[in-house]
């Protein structure tokens, strides 16, 4: 067996996993062959009845920590729940189905170290398959590169453009900020970056080094937890919405997004609560 190598720069990533023994096993391997080889992979299994177990224990390598739960509420938690067992000095998150290029961690990680206390994380672009077989880079190509490191902050009040599984994020910085904000049933992520860059700064890798699918029944394509959870962010964060004039933007995502599905006047009488507060 593969023992760990503990060390300063060790990187714990975090999987969360429900009932996805079916393409688990490709996207752990991406991980297993990684150029950089100071990680654990803390894999968490919300209660998988279909294998991943079994799956899991073929795997010979010491570096994998396999984190049975019956939380069953959600991605989010499962990511607190594995940040909380981290011993790594950094943290990377990875999707059930996400496939790692295998120098992901080495150019993150390389950034990270040679930098000052002020930056606290590190991301990258990252592809996504969508239904119809096209391809959706994030961030967009169409944003300067010089918005896409130092302070991001309102570039990401514009938009989020820092998906969760581009993410390596300094273990301590978490500790200061917070985890996953559970009660929001989307956005979770966008969130969390939100709060980190508004106190540290980010260094991005102007490379895809993840290949990932976007999943028309994954909570992300819930129209009504988007728009629900996009509500409670603009509550949260309205004062820097208005600060930098993105909050029209931001409105205009939700009213669209509303009209789509023909729920316009409900999600107006919410904002109209929010903007009275």
């Amino acid at each position: 067996r593969r023992r760990l190598r503990m060390s300063d720069n060790m990187v714990s990533i975090i999987l969360p996993t429900y009932n996805r023994a079916y393409c688990l096993q490709e996207s752990v391997e991406t991980v297993l062959h990684q150029s950089y080889d100071k990680f654990e992979l803390i894999l968490v299994d919300d209660g998988s009845t279909d294998g991943t177990e079994e799956l899991v224990s073929e795997w010979k390598d010491d570096r994998i920590r396999y984190c049975k739960t019956s939380l069953h509420q959600g991605a989010s938690a499962a990511r607190n729940y594995g940040i909380q067992q981290a011993q790594g000095k950094y943290i990377a998150f990875q999707d059930s189905d996400d496939l790692w290029h295998s120098d992901k961690l080495a150019k993150q990680i390389k950034l990270l170290e040679q930098t000052c206390p002020e930056v606290g994380f590190s991301y990258h672009k990252i592809v996504y398959c969508m239904e119809d077989h096209s391809t959706m880079i994030i961030p967009s190509e169409n944003i300067l590169n010089e918005c896409k490191s130092g302070d991001i902050y309102e570039q990401l009040l514009w938009d989020n453009l820092v998906p969760c599984p581009a993410l390596v994020i300094k273990k301590e910085v978490l500790e200061e900020i917070g985890l996953f904000d559970t009660s929001l049933k989307a956005l979770e992520d966008y969130d969390l970056v939100l709060r980190v860059a508004k106190q540290y700064q980010a260094l991005f890798v102007d490379e895809i080094l993840v290949d990932a699918t976007f999943s028309p029944t994954g909570v992300s394509s819930n129209v009504t937890n988007y728009l629900t959870s996009s509500c409670l962010l603009i509550q949260k964060y309205k004062k820097d919405y208005l600060k930098t004039n993105t909050l029209d933007h931001r409105l205009e995502i939700i009213f669209n997004g509303a009209k789509e599905v023909g729920l316009q006047e409900q999600y107006v009488a919410i904002l109209e609560k929010i903007m009275m507060l």
